[in-house]
């Protein structure tokens, strides 16, 4: 009899979860089976491990190093659930201490995990990073083997971080185990049998686990369910639970900067393994909310809707994909905002789209094409690139699309600030506010920059908002002028000096004229709401 039968058959005995568990990760070092790998981590989940206290980074290091010295394999639960260090001569302590506790698939689940793409970015992470996948490979792990990829494709050629990052860490790695990467062994009828008898026992909290997801994907705007979840995931030790009540306590705006840090690096270790099945059909880069997705970009020119993760989400960037996506926004009620819309897209969306409120459509370019006017409610129709004739076709009579708010990119400057207001009060009566603002490439929040304006229709006339904080662009006075506004509020930020604002002020009353009532502030410094929580893999 073999040594991992032995200990499959001491797993399989077992009165409790740790034995369990140990037994099945010494089986794992005779045989590296990835089946294997799944089931001692699946035990290992019903054994939580705390992370190692200490009240700074440095104090946390000094006392992790100290626990692992013992080389105990119970404590290695702890040490794995322990937040890494930023600095990567720290990790390379770390990994030293995980290779003398020898072969172990919960350190291979944790350290291929710990691999976002874009952690330890330096010469001393690239020897980082080389040293675990050459451990990794050493100990026979499947996982790690098909995480390495065997040469550059086009995308990596396209990006220099991909480059960079294959050529320091992977190239040398390819050529050294050319010819012998690991391969899936083989498993006997009585190791096969053993296993789906640890399966089994698995099963029923992993139905569980998929019963309360299901609840979540069920009524996506409630906090129950959720909830429910977390718990479930913290009696399993699972960090996702510890992270979901730290996005709760985030969006109430109760958390502090040490703990806020403990959100980010959580959902940093995560990898796309909370992307609940929309890893390929969404960029790594999103936006969490409450423990779930909210905010995507598309991947895929065909996203499928059946999965039920795409039920949190509730703003797009389609990422300027020009493919028809009528069916696809249709069969998902929850979306409310959709970005980086081509016009042939919206054209396709304007024809077969349901009727359906959008608190924000973007779009680059119309193009030179004439919109249906679908039964949609448009609270702000963000345009991108400059007004064009479909713009007008898009707004125009019989209005069945009412949109109540327009936002410009106004990067040139403020002169076609009064051509604009003119002709929207023309040909788009229906729209209440328009916003004119400096854009950035920033996301997900691309809308903010140096200035703002925007303007208001009322019985009285139209209103203004104005929000400088810098220089004072060329054109605003003429544009004021144009405007014929009944009052102005204008807002300065603090940190620019009263001659500056004095001289604004002047620029400001000269040019709306003495008809305009003009009232100046300061912007001062205001509690900021949570900003969202990015997750940034690459």
């Amino acid at each position: 009899m073999n040594s991992a039968q032995r200990e499959l058959e001491l797993a399989v005995a077992a009165s409790s979860p740790i034995e369990a568990m140990l037994a099945a990760c010494r089986a794992w070092k005779s045989l590296p089976s990835t089946r294997l790998a799944l089931v001692a981590r699946g035990l290992a989940a019903q054994v939580p491990g705390d992370a190692v206290p200490g009240a700074n980074p440095q104090e946390r290091e000094a006392m992790w190093n100290e626990v692992a010295s013992t080389a105990n394999p119970v404590d290695l639960q702890a040490l794995l659930a322990t937040p890494w260090s930023k600095n990567p001569k720290d990790a390379l302590v770390r990994l030293a201490h995980l290779r003398r506790l020898g072969p172990d698939p919960r350190t291979v689940g944790a350290l291929l995990e710990l691999d976002t793409g874009g952690r330890y970015a330096s010469a001393a992470g690239s020897r980082f990073w080389q040293d675990v996948y050459e451990l990794l490979l050493s100990w026979g792990s499947m996982e790690a083997a098909q995480k390495v990829p065997r040469e550059l494709t086009s995308a990596d050629y396209a990006s220099p971080w991909n480059l960079a990052r294959y050529r320091g860490i992977f190239e040398p790695l390819v050529l050294r185990w050319a010819g012998r990467w690991p391969s899936e062994p083989a498993l006997s009828p009585s190791i096969d049998a053993l296993l789906t008898q640890l399966e089994a026992r698995l099963q029923p909290r992993r139905e569980l686990m998929r019963g309360l997801l299901a609840s979540v994907h069920g009524a996506p705007r409630e906090d129950t369910p959720k909830l429910v979840f977390a718990d479930a995931l913290t009696e399993q030790g699972d960090p996702r639970g510890e992270f979901i009540a730290l996005q709760f306590a985030h969006a109430a705006g109760e958390l502090t900067l040490g703990k806020r840090e403990r959100m980010q690096r959580l959902l940093s270790a995560s990898g796309v393994s909370w992307f609940d099945g929309l890893a390929g059909q969404v960029a790594p880069l999103a936006v969490f909310h409450k423990g779930f997705l909210i905010e995507v970009r598309l991947e895929t020119r065909t996203p499928d809707a059946t999965l039920p993760a795409w039920r949190t989400i509730e703003v797009i960037d389609t990422a300027s994909i020009a493919a028809p996506l009528s069916g696809f926004v249709n069969a998902l009620p929850g979306v409310r905002s959709l970005r980086g819309l081509r016009g042939a897209t919206l054209e396709e969306l304007a024809r077969e789209g349901d009727a359906r409120r959008y608190e924000v459509l973007e779009v680059g370019l119309f193009g030179n094409r004439e919109f249906a006017t679908p039964e949609w409610t448009v609270e702000r129709l963000r345009l991108r690139g400059h007004v064009d004739q479909a713009l007008w076709w898009f707004l125009g009579s019989p209005l069945r699309t009412r949109v109540t708010g327009l936002q410009f990119s106004m990067n040139d400057g403020f002169e076609r600030v009064g051509a604009t207001v003119r002709a929207l009060e023309e040909k788009a009566p229906d729209v209440e506010v328009i916003e004119f603002a400096a854009r950035t490439d920033a996301w997900p929040t691309a809308w903010h920059g140096d200035w703002k304006l925007s303007v208001a229709k009322t019985k009285q006339g139209l209103t203004g908002t104005l929000s400088l904080g810098a220089e004072v662009l060329t054109g605003l006075e003429a544009a004021l002028g144009e405007l014929g506004l009944r009052t102005l509020s204008v807002t300065t930020v603090l940190r620019r000096g009263p001659a500056w604002r004095a001289s604004t002020q002047d620029l400001v009353q000269r040019s709306v004229g003495k008809r305009c009532t003009v009232e100046f502030e300061l912007e001062r410094p205001t509690p900021l709401p949570p900003r969202p929580v990015i997750h940034e893999g690459r």
